[in-house]
């Protein structure tokens, strides 16, 4: 009982920990700042935040969703993706093993950390779109090496073909329909998930867009409307490979 008690705390202090620093990785990474210097800072009026100002979700509640030292609000994204990590970690230590739950841990926290800065800033980081391809490379050669021909080949026809689409949409368009950050990101899910989930993938996120920009076109009376599509891809990967694990659903090829 004490050892259960134990673990599900270290759970969720990893898990809340976590999320605290995916959101300095949403902050900082669109403006090319470093992640590890200077330390947790106010990013409305600079000023350090104090550790105790700085606990996941408990400070922001503690605040009343204000900063203790200039007053604004702070946004709801912080606390947002701290319980979003947090439950990750517990959904992972509760269905996956020990090999699964790193990969999917690592894998589901860089989506994130894409769907937050792609939606809010049209930036899907490189940085980890290659933290995913070595993540997914290295559990290949450790874990399912058999596996590996058939995602290599997912990776290389998903991107190609997104990567002749873009070029001859754009070439009719007189304007670029889609992002470099895009293609990568669908190669590497192409190589995490296969081809099949991959493109399950694609049509879901694909509908959930047209259905977004539906809701800001027509009840939001929004105009002039571009949606990434980096963040839909990310939403609707985290989602099905839970959907997927949880149901115990094998759509893969291989």
């Amino acid at each position: 009982m004490l050892f259960n008690l134990i673990y599900n705390l270290l759970v969720i202090v990893l898990g809340l920990s976590f999320g605290s620093f995916l959101n300095v990785l949403i902050h900082r990474l669109p403006k090319e700042q470093s992640i590890a210097f200077p330390s947790s800072y106010c990013p409305r009026c600079n000023k350090p935040i104090k550790w105790f100002y700085n606990i996941p979700i408990l400070s922001f509640i503690l605040l009343k969703g204000a900063s203790n030292c200039c007053k604004n609000k702070i946004s709801l994204r912080y606390p947002l993706v701290e319980f979003t990590s947090l439950s990750l970690w517990i959904w992972s230590f509760n269905n996956l093993d020990i090999n699964a739950q790193i990969i999917f841990l690592i894998m589901s926290s860089c989506l994130l950390v894409i769907l937050f800065t792609d939606y809010n800033e049209y930036y899907i980081p490189i940085e980890l779109n290659i933290v995913m391809f070595f993540t997914c490379l290295i559990n290949f050669y450790v874990n399912d090496f058999l596996g590996f021909k058939y995602h290599a080949i997912s990776l290389i026809a998903l991107s190609s073909y997104f990567f002749i689409l873009m070029m001859v949409t754009t070439y009719f368009l007189k304007k670029e329909s889609m992002g470099y950050g895009d293609i990568i990101l669908i190669g590497v899910i192409g190589f995490w998930c296969g081809l099949v989930d991959s493109l399950i993938i694609i049509f879901f996120a694909s509908v959930f867009s047209i259905f977004h920009w539906c809701f800001l076109r027509v009840l939001l009376k929004q105009k002039d409307i571009i949606l990434p599509f980096g963040y839909s891809i990310s939403l609707v990967t985290i989602v099905l490979y839970i959907l997927k694990a949880t149901l115990q659903i094998d759509t893969n090829l291989f």
